[in-house]
């Protein structure tokens, strides 16, 4: 359990995200009625730059790592996008909980394409998590 804290492990960095994210899609909820999705887009995204710009940032060499680094940069824009269009539109207790089962398919995912190993407890706990987000989300 120490190495989940530690300088190297993914427990705090995964609580941080956790933390940082729920805030997040509450402060869109919270001015999507104020400024249009693309406002929202433009700010949030000098937000990131603002992050990134605390990096020591390196010139890498182009390879396919980075093509699809650029791949999950523009899904990632087009996520926003329809996000920010659905929170206008609908309850955050809804929305959010909907749009957060994007987990599931990158769980799926990670079993199909980067197999990684199937157990009866993490699939238990990804049923659980689909329907604890279906029931938040009104089903």
């Amino acid at each position: 359990m120490n190495e989940l804290f530690s300088k190297g492990g993914w427990l705090m960095p995964s609580l941080l995200a956790l933390v940082c994210w729920g805030i997040w899609g509450f402060l869109s909820k919270l001015v999507a009625g104020n400024v249009t999705w693309q406002t929202q887009m433009i700010f949030s995204a000098l937000g990131t730059l603002l992050v990134v710009s605390f990096a020591k940032p390196t010139v890498p060499t182009i390879d396919g790592y980075h093509l699809i680094a650029i791949i999950s940069g523009l899904l990632a824009g087009l996520a926003s996008l329809f996000f920010y269009r659905a929170i206008a539109r609908g309850e955050a207790s809804v929305v959010i909980p909907l749009t957060s089962l994007y987990v599931a398919l990158a769980t799926v995912l990670g079993f199909v394409v980067l197999s990684e190993p199937v157990t009866v407890k993490k699939v238990l706990g990804l049923t659980l998590a689909v329907v604890a987000m279906f029931l938040l989300a009104g089903g």
